[in-house]
């Protein structure tokens, strides 16, 4: 259940096509206006962080949920082995 004070609330789901061409869904927030999605791809360090790489590439920590939208294969954020190739939304 989306909570009415969700992002997810009146939510558009689009499909992103990755560089190893594979299409999946994206979630995409009300009001973000966005019909595609330009990523870059990155590959997961030792010591990297979902909040950390969002300060790196937005300046705002907070930002994570961006990196989270577009890599919906990961579910748990604490546990991206070394070498994973994931997503991050170019903003």
């Amino acid at each position: 259940m989306i909570s009415v004070n969700s992002r997810y609330t009146s939510s558009v789901t689009v499909i992103v096509t990755g560089s190893d061409g594979k299409s999946r869904n994206l979630v995409l927030p009300k009001g973000s206006g966005a019909i595609s999605v330009t990523v870059r791809i990155y590959t997961w360090a030792e010591g990297d962080r979902a909040d950390l790489l969002a300060y790196r590439n937005y300046g705002d920590a907070s930002q994570w949920w961006r990196i989270a939208d577009v890599n919906p294969q990961i579910m748990d954020w604490t546990e991206v082995p070394t070498g994973t190739r994931i997503r991050i939304p170019i903003v």
